[in-house]
Formats: structure tokens, C-alpha cells, sequence
């Protein structure tokens, strides 16, 4: 009832299944060095292409100013109005409470994100005991150390399930037209307001979103992930 996969990584054209019958999937970032929008609206075109609720956790918040957190938060917001969006810290424990209200019986989550955002630390700390292996985090990059290889289906106590993955380092698209027009239905929708049919939204005389970034009614960001 719901696939939630990404393009191979590498030159291959082939589909790669991270998981099915998914009911949410949940991306584990953080507001440092991992925080990439760009990156995030593939994430979010994925996910809706799956079916599945999209959920983010801006982690490892003990690391990061109170604001910056929050301006993270902010801006992925902005990118998927639909996403939740929850600032956590695997390794404090702070805000994983709301998973808690996610994870029933019949429902499975899938976690992706990056290495060493400390993915293993919260399913470790969801199932109550040591159940992935961690790594000391590098004090030079504030990483922690790749400690996932392979994906594995995490059984949790109190009920729900979740499908725990190695870091993607790679997030392809793989998706169709309708699914992709679907995730820019807003740009789209102002496209149709530019002076010319054929507008490139670049230095096309009459653009109208140009002229919506010029406003601050639409980000850039969401704009190159657009073009």
C-alpha cells in the first residue's frame, strides 16, 4: 500500500525499494552541517511519491544555539507545510517523546538521513536498550561515526515498528511527471502569470516568479529545486 524508494545510487538507472508498507517516514537531519534544503526537498518529493507521512527530526539540538535550531525548523517548514517537524536530541533524549505518539501498534516507520546523525542513538534509545551499535562522535566534524550497515526492521516494545537504514549519501529522485508537478503545484500555479508562455524564469522580461522572489512570497531555494 505505500513504496517509499529512491533512484540507485551511482549510474544506475534502477529503482531502489528503502521500504514498503511504510506509514511514516522520518528524516533525521540537524540545523549544522547537515542542514541542506536542497537535499530536503528531494526527501519531501519522495516521501509524498510514497504515500507515507513525512516527518523530520532536527537533531543533535544540544550542539546548536536555541535559535538556530528554530530557523532550521523554520525553513523546512516553509519548504513542506505538511512535514512535522520536532528539534530533538538523541543523545539527551529532549522532544523524543513525540515519536512515542507516532509509534503504535501496526504502524511502521522508516528512518533515513545521512551518517552520523545519530540515528542509531535514537533507535537505541526508542527500544530502551542498546540495540544498534554507536560510535564516539569526531570532535573535529561533531559527527558521529557510520555504525549502521545494513537495514534491519526494529520490533519496539511498547508497539510500532521501525525500518533502521545505513546513511544515504546519496538521494536520487525517483518519481514520475505528475508526482514532481504535484510537489511545485504553487510555483506552478504562478508561472502562468508570466508575460511569455515559454518563460525560463531566468532574465525572461515579465517573470512572475522572479518578481514573487523579489516580493519574498516564494523562497529562492524552493526555486532552484523548482527549475
Amino acid at each position: 500500500r505505500s513504496c517509499f524508494s529512491r533512484k540507485m545510487p551511482g549510474k544506475s538507472v534502477e529503482e531502489q525499494v528503502i521500504g514498503a508498507n511504510v506509514d511514516i517516514v522520518t528524516v533525521v537531519t540537524d540545523a549544522g552541517p547537515e542542514h541542506n534544503p536542497r537535499r530536503m526537498v528531494r526527501y519531501f518529493t519522495l516521501i509524498a511519491r510514497s504515500g507515507a507521512k513525512p516527518v523530520v527530526l532536527l537533531n543533535k539540538s544540544d550542539l546548536f544555539p536555541d535559535e538556530q535550531n528554530e530557523a532550521g525548523a523554520a525553513e523546512l517548514k516553509a519548504l513542506a507545510p505538511t512535514a512535522d517537524i520536532h528539534v530533538t536530541s538523541a543523545l539527551t533524549g529532549h522532544g523524543l517523546e513525540v515519536l512515542n505518539s507516532y509509534l503504535k501498534d501496526g504502524v511502521t516507520m522508516c528512518i533515513v538521513g545521512s551518517s552520523g546523525v545519530g540515528k542509531s542513538t535514537l533507535v537505541n534509545q526508542l527500544y530502551g536498550e542498546e540495540w544498534q551499535w554507536t560510535s564516539e562522535v569526531n570532535d573535529v566534524t561533531g559527527k558521529g561515526r557510520h555504525t549502521t550497515t545494513a537495514r534491519e526492521l526494529v520490533p519496539l516494545p511498547e508497539g510500532g515498528m521501525l525500518i533502521d537504514n545505513p546513511g544515504m549519501r546519496e538521494i536520487q529522485m525517483w518519481t514520475d511527471e505528475q508526482t514532481l508537478r504535484e510537489s511545485f503545484a504553487d510555483v506552478e500555479e504562478m508561472t502562468h502569470d508570466c508575460r511569455f508562455g515559454d518563460c525560463k524564469h531566468g532574465n525572461d522580461a515579465g517573470c512572475a516568479v522572479r518578481a514573487a522572489v523579489a516580493a519574498g512570497t516564494l523562497d529562492v531555494l524552493r526555486l532552484g529545486s523548482f527549475l
